[in-house]
């Protein structure tokens, strides 16, 4: 692996699970930057999960940044700037763990939990401060639709986490738990052998990962367990038919988007403040009307195709 030449890395870390459910964002921007720096730590020693502890402290960095912008004047337009920059460089790390992951075999399925975990930690920090920010500077109606986004925001991503789950089921014979189509018992039972052999941190995240599956329901029901369908090729290529492009219209749902639409919104205030409240208005309409789409769209993702006999 460390001696392979850099455009080879290059194109191991482009590789893509499934172009069907990748986010349009992730896909053309942040995946190609994130592969250059998963290029450059194939040879490394760093693993998948250095990778995601560093987007973490990316996104703490940009949260005090966002804060001491907000409440100090830190830094005057460049604050903003650099809150922006280091949330971005949050998001980059964040795809570049999962990329470097795959690069190097796979990873697992704790790690990919623990990428999810740090993703909570990263935007939640970021979204309070935004949110308590805006109604320093407008008011607290305008924190009503701050709190509303960020709500919307939680709300989006387990519908399209769930969604992407359903369909990879559906569609790709080769999915694991590492592909996020494990089921709720397939959890636990991972979750009780973690107890048993007295593994905390791995306890403690499937503990976690066991309650937002059981969220994910709640909002978009249906198993994602693997049916004998799926290795069936004119089965798996009539559900394509049918659900692709409500999975594409999913697919403007998730973390990545709402964190592109939050870090540029947060540059643009570097030239208006104002730029805030227009990302509000963003993640409040036109993300739920989008959603509302969606839901009805994708209403029968989980229900499997019938094989003819």
């Amino acid at each position: 692996m460390s001696s392979s030449t850099y455009r080879e890395r290059l194109s191991q870390a482009l590789a893509f699970k499934s172009l069907d459910v990748e986010e349009p964002i992730d896909r053309y921007f942040h995946r190609p930057v994130a592969a250059a720096v998963a290029a450059a730590l194939i040879p490394t020693g760093l693993g998948p999960n250095h990778v995601t502890l560093m987007s973490l402290i990316s996104g703490w960095t940009g949260s005090v940044a966002l804060y001491l912008s907000f409440f100090e004047g830190w830094g005057g337009s460049m604050g903003w700037l650099v809150a922006a920059f280091f949330l971005f460089g949050a998001v980059i790390l964040d795809c570049a763990d999962g990329q470097l992951a795959r690069a190097r075999g796979g990873g697992t399925r704790v790690g990919r939990i623990l990428d999810g975990f740090v993703d909570v930690l990263v935007l939640l920090p970021a979204y309070v401060i935004l949110g308590v920010g805006i109604r320093h500077l407008y008011g607290s109606g305008w924190f009503v639709a701050a709190a509303v986004a960020g709500f919307s925001t939680w709300i989006h991503c387990i519908i399209y986490d769930k969604l992407k789950n359903l369909y990879l089921a559906h569609t790709m014979p080769q999915a694991g738990g590492g592909e996020g189509t494990e089921t709720v018992e397939a959890v636990r039972a991972e979750l009780a052998e973690a107890r048993a052999q007295g593994q905390r941190l791995e306890r403690f995240l499937l503990w976690i990962y066991v309650g937002y599956l059981q969220v994910q329901e709640r909002f978009a029901s249906g198993s994602t367990e693997k049916r004998s369908e799926v290795n069936d090729p004119g089965a798996i290529a009539r559900y394509r038919a049918e659900h692709r492009p409500a999975m594409r219209l999913a697919s403007w749902m998730g973390l990545g988007t709402h964190m592109f639409v939050i870090y540029g919104g947060i540059a643009l205030m570097a030239v208006t403040p104002e730029a805030a409240l227009g990302m509000q208005v963003v993640l409040a309409t036109v993300f739920n009307v989008l959603m509302a789409v969606v839901m009805w769209r994708s209403r029968g993702f989980a229900a499997p195709v019938d094989v003819p006999h």
